[in-house]
């Protein structure tokens, strides 16, 4: 189950905004991120999210309380499964085609508009079936985490110990998921001092029946997920068992101390305490909502947990809000909307990240460049137009060289050469803790235009081989895995390559002009005119401030010189017979690659055009979707990634 689609007429202040179409979440979750300043609606979008996931006597009474001002709908989205089990609950035909057409059904406020008379009471029927099969208890469904959240010192009422069971049924769970964020710790908490209690009791049951002589199975610790989480967040901790002397939640440290989980810092509380919901209840296929995951936490910490929650549980779509730049990035573009009030804070605007410029204007209002500097870190700068992808990329596929470097967008390649020459600086003074290195696409680059961006400095500027990030992504087996598992489009490997293929060459005398162009610019660099160490020492003028020939003329002879020898070298390098052969070797270049068997291709024309042109042709929507759905396959590591990729972060890891 998932929010397929979300329409906005008016909620609140929100007014005219539209969220979606999302595709169904796949193993590794799907993350949609709210972005924008204190005040921009991004609690009232997750507030009116929470509606359509409460059970349906709650969104009865919503209906009940008579809200004209409001005017919204909702798409739920059914798994193929989900739509399966619900049909078996009627035998009218209509209800079931409907589900196997819409994959979903509507929830609606003041929108009479929305549906057609004749298919709204069939909408209502699949809404009710559903309620009655998921949303009645017999299912754990996704939780609201807000941002009120604190962690303050609990103790443990013995006495409900006799109830403890009541504490693992699902009505238990889905009473709680959207209450106050301190109820729900407390629950959690209790669960955990509980579930160690009765373990303990449990496993001293089974030694006494052995010593008596009486069969007995040793019981398995329930504990052991949430050790299994507190030491990957933070190597070295476990639980301590619970006692009945000591009916608390104890955690001891590396060094070997024991204090109590409340002493532990808010950040620590905070990622165990979010992502213990997931292990507790097995949340999977649900739409989990958490506003400001990044709340006291280091952005690296904030990044993890993000992470985290996307791979510790299937197919859930998890919905943020927050003012993070890092939780942005890991988002993605397509699933990013940016919220802020007008000027006269009447109205909310809601821009999604895919428009022209937004993601730009996003990451400028709420972070800018500083910040990025950590501590004896690996500082890797990514060019590109869209060099965010490039942080995906290497992040997801490459996550355990990753962790141990930060990557950095930072736009166009003139951005890239200006940071450099503050890296150099950097580095030859002494107080650079950090190691800094910088990654460049190739674009239309010469050969000997790749090696001499090499020697500026070897093994810390990498020219990628390829055009740029998103050739890297151009596998027709992990495109076509998407299309038949996400889209349910049964086309071919071999199918997918002749369509990229056809691409290519369709268009391949756009890819030739624009590899002429780029190459005869690169005729028109800038010039060195230097002579070297010529007359230092040496004074211009006499003690009369008169010229002094005998240094200025010899001075002057060698710049004109040089200056000669300079203007000498570009006009054979702009002459046309030099131009002639520039455009004879692009025209071979181009040639070559555009063979279908040996996928130059996929090196030398830009990878973002043929992905947008794919996801057109084939309906796909907007084609971040299918890269960031490329990138999440290819992460799996049951397909090959070129391995350049990976020499690249090796190299920066290992140095």
């Amino acid at each position: 189950m998932y929010i397929e689609r979300m329409i906005v007429r008016k909620f609140r202040h929100l007014k005219d905004a539209e969220f979606g179409s999302f595709r169904e979440p796949t193993d590794l979750a799907e993350l949609i991120v709210l972005a924008g300043p204190n005040g921009g609606g991004k609690s009232s979008v997750l507030e009116l999210i929470s509606y359509g996931l409460t059970n349906r006597y709650s969104w009865q009474y919503y209906h009940s309380r008579k809200i004209t001002e409001h005017s919204f709908a909702i798409k739920i989205g059914l798994t193929r499964e989900e739509i399966e089990a619900v049909s078996h609950e009627t035998e009218q035909t209509e209800i079931q085609e409907y589900m196997n057409r819409e994959c979903g059904y509507w929830m609606q406020v003041n929108m009479p508009d929305l549906l057609d008379d004749h298919i709204q009471p069939i909408n209502e029927r699949v809404h009710g079936l559903v309620s009655q099969r998921y949303q009645n208890f017999s299912r754990k469904l996704g939780f609201f985490i807000r941002s009120d959240r604190s962690y303050e010192a609990r103790n443990y009422n013995n006495r409900l110990l006799f109830n403890w069971k009541s504490r693992v049924q699902p009505q238990h769970f889905n009473n709680i998921s959207y209450q106050s964020t301190s109820k729900q710790y407390e629950d959690m908490y209790d669960f955990l001092v509980e579930q160690s209690y009765h373990y303990v009791y449990a496993l001293g049951m089974h030694f006494k029946n052995l010593e008596n002589g009486v069969p007995s199975e040793k019981p398995n610790d329930p504990l052991t997920p949430y050790n299994d989480l507190l030491g990957r967040l933070f190597p070295g901790y476990s639980f301590v068992d619970a006692s009945a002397d000591n009916l608390s939640l104890r955690v001891e440290l590396p060094t070997g101390d024991i204090v109590p989980f409340q002493d532990l810092s808010s950040g620590e509380k905070e990622v165990f305490f979010i992502l213990s919901f997931f292990i507790r209840h097995n949340i999977a296929d649900s739409i989990i909502i958490i506003d400001e995951p990044e709340l006291h936490l280091h952005p690296e910490l904030a990044r993890k947990l993000l992470q985290l929650m996307r791979s510790i549980r299937p197919r859930n779509q998890i919905w943020c809000g927050t003012h993070s730049a890092e939780i942005v990035d890991e988002a993605g573009r397509e699933r990013t909307f940016f919220l802020k009030t007008s000027d006269d804070r009447s109205e909310i605007e809601c821009i999604p990240a895919t428009q022209e410029g937004a993601e730009i204007q996003i990451l400028r209002d709420m972070f800018g460049y500083s910040g990025y500097i950590g501590i004896s870190r690996n500082i890797v700068f990514s060019e590109g137009l869209k060099s965010s992808a490039d942080r995906k990329t290497f992040v997801y596929l490459f996550p355990e060289l990753a962790r141990e470097i930060r990557l950095i967008p930072v736009g166009s390649v003139n951005n890239l050469y200006r940071i450099n020459r503050a890296i150099l600086a950097l580095l030859e003074s002494d107080i650079a803790r950090c190691q800094f290195y910088l990654i460049r696409d190739r674009d239309y680059l010469s050969d000997q235009s790749v090696e001499k961006h090499r020697t500026i400095a070897p093994n810390q500027l990498f020219v990628l081989s390829r055009y740029h990030i998103e050739n890297y992504l151009l596998d027709d087996l992990a495109i076509a895995d998407i299309l038949r598992s996400v889209f349910h489009r049964e086309i071919s490997e071999e199918e997918v390559r002749r369509d990229l293929y056809q691409l290519a060459r369709a268009n391949s005398a756009a890819f030739l002009r624009d590899l002429v162009v780029y190459r005869f610019g690169e005729l028109y660099q800038s010039e060195d005119c230097s002579i070297g160490n010529h007359s230092n020492g040496l004074a211009a003028f006499t003690d009369d401030l008169t010229i002094n020939h005998e240094v200025v003329d010899p001075l002057k002879t060698a710049l004109f010189t040089q200056m000669a020898g300079v203007n000498s070298e570009v006009t054979y390098r702009i002459s046309e017979s030099n131009a002639e052969r520039i455009f004879g070797e692009c025209l071979e270049e181009v040639q070559t690659a555009i063979d279908y068997e040996r996928d130059g291709w996929k090196i030398l024309f830009p990878g973002r055009y043929l992905l947008k042109r794919f996801s057109s042709k084939h309906n796909l929507g907007d084609w971040p979707a299918l890269q960031n759905l490329l990138i999440d396959r290819l992460s799996r590591g049951d397909i090959a990634v070129n391995p350049e990729l990976g020499n690249i972060f090796q190299t920066i890891s290992s140095s």
